[in-house]
């Protein structure tokens, strides 16, 4: 719908979760090299809703981060939504307006000398009215979430970011004892603020129970293994992590989570690394800056969907490096998946907290069952990602 507000506020979040943002009109404009208006006042509306569906795929497949502005009626074509519901990982949002308040957000263009003219000669208002009514059940049936925008784009944006941010908690599993990971699965089931599992199958002594475990997941699954002589006590060479990990794929998990160290080792990955959190562990200390940046410029040869650096920060001065290596990586690899981990609890201040909000994950513990120093509880980190 026009006037919601739809291209201020997704632009706004896109720079927040840093992905790029694409208006689907302009898209089509330089598509065509046309106002879309002309277009459809010679009625070339079948023409131009095969563009629209053509245009709508081509952003759909950018592999960058992207947050995309809808025309009113591309979510009402079903090809549209088709196309939509390919993306694994999605969320629609419609943004509710009431009638009255468009209203006077059209008074106030044509103050400013804004005005929008209408697609169908009628009254502006009078049309949004009609096609509203036309509309209202076909976005309420195909988005994800509904959020009002009635009042301040501050809140409407915080109300987002809410939903965006309750979606991407992740809680380890270390114990497979069939009742206990019969448990855990049943309560995870109803937790909506945990988004995936991480099955740590360095724990698993029959790695043919794999397949089936991670079938009866209730969430989405990353299978992580670690390696011997990497920490504590593992016994896995770089040739059999890889090898359990192709299987995991293969078995429907959702990511795999493997070492820079492995990738470096392995002279042929052969591994679709659009499925891939290329990690590098460091509990003993935060590493020089310099060296954390060598360190992501190694993950970027492999291309992997997310780069993800655990340390521990023992200092003040190691906060530091880590504020400025997530302020590098932003600046130099935008558009693609960040997970920083600090491995102790007491050197997790306000900002370290703000930046993990637009991550794609943060680890956290269930029921204090923590896998690795400094997790902690999901629903304290859950509070503290929403406020």
């Amino acid at each position: 719908m026009r006037w919601t507000g739809k291209t201020t506020i997704w632009k706004k979040i896109a720079e927040k979760i840093w992905a790029i943002f694409i208006d689907l009109d302009n898209y089509i404009s330089k598509k065509i090299w046309y106002e879309i208006n002309k277009y459809i006042k010679n009625e070339w509306w079948e023409k131009f809703r095969e563009l629209e569906t053509i245009c709508l795929k081509e952003v759909l497949e950018k592999k960058e981060k992207k947050v995309i502005s809808l025309w009113g009626w591309t979510i009402v074509f079903d090809r549209n939504i088709e196309e939509i519901n390919k993306q694994k990982e999605k969320i629609i949002f419609f943004l509710e307006t009431n009638l009255e308040i468009i209203a006077e957000r059209i008074k106030q263009d044509e103050k400013n000398n804004k005005k929008r003219n209408s697609l169908t000669n009628k009254w502006v208002l009078e049309e949004l009215e009609e096609i509203y009514k036309k509309r209202e059940k076909i976005y309420k049936k195909n988005c994800d979430y509904i959020v009002s925008n009635n009042e301040s784009i501050e809140k409407t944006l915080k109300n987002i970011l809410k939903i965006i941010n309750s979606k991407k908690i992740c809680i380890p599993i270390t114990n497979f004892d069939k009742k206990n990971l019969e448990q855990n699965f049943s309560k995870l089931k109803n937790i909506d603020e945990i988004e995936y599992i991480e099955l740590r199958i360095d724990f698993l002594k029959k790695l043919d129970l794999l397949e089936n475990i991670i079938k009866q997941s209730p969430k989405k699954t990353i299978v992580t293994n670690r390696i011997k002589n990497e920490w504590w006590n593992f016994n896995w060479t770089f040739e059999e992590t890889l090898k359990i990990q192709k299987k995991a794929l293969k078995n429907w998990a959702y990511l795999i989570d493997l070492e820079l160290q492995v990738l470096e080792k392995i002279w042929k990955i052969d591994l679709d690394m659009s499925k891939v959190i290329c990690s590098y562990h460091n509990f003993q200390e935060t590493p020089k800056l310099e060296k954390l940046k060598e360190i992501i410029k190694k993950m970027d040869k492999f291309s992997p969907k997310v780069y993800k650096i655990a340390v521990k920060p023992n200092n003040e001065k190691d906060l530091e490096k880590i504020y400025n290596l997530i302020e590098y990586f932003k600046q130099n690899y935008i558009w693609k998946e960040f997970i920083f981990i600090s491995m102790w609890e007491i050197w997790m201040p306000t900002r370290i907290i703000w930046a993990q909000k637009w991550w794609l994950l943060t680890f956290a513990s269930f029921w204090w069952d923590s896998s690795a120093p400094g997790q902690i509880d999901y629903k304290d980190l859950y509070k503290k990602l929403i406020d």
